[in-house]
């Protein structure tokens, strides 16, 4: 039987849906592999920058993705010219799920990554901060010469012209504005969760419905095959009685004309 224009229409978002759920799973193992270089010798503004561009990217296709979902788990689940598309509905919001299930752990690992390094990097500036504040307290405080020697030994333990030390600054600044986004990210998926969470409940309570309803027509089924079993049985042993009336009645009217004749 050919496709009606709604088959088409529902074929055609479903489609696009597992299309997409493709390119989140795909997303999210290049995000694992960008996160597990963070802190190694691969790090670097470029690596982040990557890091950055592809969690955004994938945030944007999870929120398209979730409208689209909803769609399909909203459409007619019965159709007159194709099999129950039930069964699609229902993979379709499973896998999304799985594959936001995934973006969220791999999102989480990458802001608590981010963080410790953010700290470190603070730390180092901070350092730097008090070690050129203090040169130029003992200038102040104890001439030219103790400064020099200060400034020596400070130096042996962190060197970061002030040049560097504003780009560092600029750095952490960004880089503190990136994980924002990512837990924002995350907390949006927190209540994408809880809406899918919604709609697959209400999925398995209409599969329970329509299991319960096939359980009903088998049993209903399973008793009429019963009492027509029993009725035919009835009608066999009503149908020997009947029989055997009818020969008795058969030999006691021999039985009388036979007497009547003599």
């Amino acid at each position: 039987m050919a496709q009606t224009g709604e088959d088409k229409a529902f074929t055609k978002l479903k489609d696009s849906v597992a299309i997409q759920i493709f390119k989140i799973q795909s997303n999210v193992e290049g995000i694992q592999r960008l996160v597990d270089k963070l802190g190694t010798k691969q790090d670097g503004p470029g690596l982040r920058t990557s890091l950055h561009n592809l969690t955004e990217s994938t945030r944007e296709m999870v929120k398209k993705s979730t409208d689209d979902v909803k769609k399909v788990a909203a459409w007619p689940s019965e159709s007159t010219t194709s099999p129950s598309r039930k069964p699609v509905q229902q993979k379709l919001s499973k896998d999304f799920t799985a594959a936001l299930s995934a973006f969220q752990k791999v999102s989480k690992l990458s802001a608590e990554k981010q963080k410790i390094a953010v700290e470190t990097q603070k730390r180092r500036v901070d350092e730097a901060h008090e070690a050129q504040e203090e040169g130029r307290l003992s200038m102040d405080e104890n001439g030219q010469l103790l400064q020099m020697d200060r400034l020596q030994a400070q130096q042996q333990v962190e060197q970061i012209p002030e040049h560097e030390m504003q780009f560092q600054e600029l750095m952490i600044a960004e880089r503190e504005n990136e994980i924002r986004e990512i837990e924002e990210g995350i907390h949006e998926l927190n209540t994408i969760f809880r809406d899918l969470g919604t709609i697959v409940v209400e999925q398995g309570g209409m599969l329970d419905n329509i299991e319960s309803n096939i359980s009903s027509v088998a049993q209903n089924t399973s008793s009429a095959a019963e009492e027509l079993t029993t009725a035919h049985e009835y009608q066999r042993k009503a149908g020997r009685r009947m029989l055997c009336l009818m020969l008795i009645l058969a030999v006691v009217l021999a039985v009388v004309l036979t007497a009547i004749l003599v």
